[in-house]
């Protein structure tokens, strides 16, 4: 979840639960990951805690930015648990947006912002595990993702793949703009992190690729697959489709949950159908879904 301009974070999640504790945290780490994308490191100060749950975002309060921008936290929740080694910290990955204030302030050169004290707070209810439904019975967890709508989806899927004998197969279908060129998974958000968990058999089930190009767009030069370090993730050159989600969660719609986030004219679309009678007439409590603004 990352706000809009027009309508600030605060007042979007205003009905959303949230933490009321304020966290301090320092901005210890930053990858570009493409010239878009920056993916930050928020490491919690020595005898604080923050738990959370997969999914959730944060209130972000910067320095001379009065209100606080919204960001969801892309790490599973063991990381942010200290070890003997290393203190415990928060991921953000956060696109350019010069509308927004508070990304435009985490936007500033690295040099001018990096060790700065922060403050956060976590809120929002677009998580896993899924309320109501018994994960014993489990068969098929979906996961979509249109852009940036991959970021709570990332902690989910992450968290998940920390279980052991876990019951159900795990389908993650990821659409986002084509780069063309080599198609190196390190400047494509989390794929290789996805691919890497399953190429490690940490889950079971499959990651397809869905690379779009704008509308009158001539196709990219390049190899047909995404090149990752330990696996060639192949690739369709097209939006994702119902008849994907549908074909994903398989034949037993009682058996399976579905995640969406993406942008609200896909989130909506896809929401609509899967719980409709015409559709796939799932019931409304296992299709979750948030929608990135």
């Amino acid at each position: 979840m990352e706000q809009a301009a027009k309508e600030g974070h605060l007042e979007r999640t205003a009905q959303e639960p949230r933490d009321s504790l304020l966290h301090k945290v320092i901005l210890k780490r930053i990858d570009e990951i493409n010239d878009d994308v920056r993916i930050y490191r928020l490491e919690i100060t020595r005898g604080d805690t923050i738990g959370f749950l997969p999914g959730q975002w944060l209130d972000v309060f910067v320095p001379t930015v009065p209100k606080a921008g919204g960001f969801t936290i892309t790490s599973p929740p063991s990381k942010a648990i200290p070890t003997d080694s290393s203190a415990g910290y928060l991921e953000l990955a956060i696109k350019k947006s010069p509308d927004n204030p508070v990304a435009l302030w985490l936007w500033r050169p690295v040099s001018e912002i990096l060790n700065s004290e922060i403050n956060v707070r976590v809120g929002g209810s677009f998580v896993w595990p899924p309320r109501d439904i018994d994960l014993s019975a489990l068969r098929k967890a979906v996961f979509v993702a249109g852009g940036m709508g991959i970021n709570p989806l990332i902690s989910m899927i992450s968290f998940i793949a920390e279980q052991s004998n876990v019951g159900f197969e795990v389908e993650v279908l990821y659409s986002f703009k084509d780069p063309g060129g080599d198609r190196e998974a390190d400047g494509m958000l989390f794929v290789e992190r996805i691919a890497q968990i399953f190429a490690r058999e940490k889950l079971r089930g499959n990651l397809k690729l869905f690379l779009t190009r704008s509308e009158g767009a001539d196709a990219c030069d390049g190899p047909d697959y995404v090149a990752c370090n330990e696996v060639e993730v192949p690739f369709q050159s097209r939006r994702i489709a119902v008849e994907d989600i549908t074909a994903a969660a398989g034949q037993d719609v009682t058996a399976a949950v579905v995640y969406i986030c993406g942008v609200p004219a896909m989130t909506d679309q896809f929401v609509a159908y899967l719980t409709s009678k015409e559709g796939s007439n799932m019931q409304p409590s296992r299709v979750l879904f948030e929608k990135w603004w």
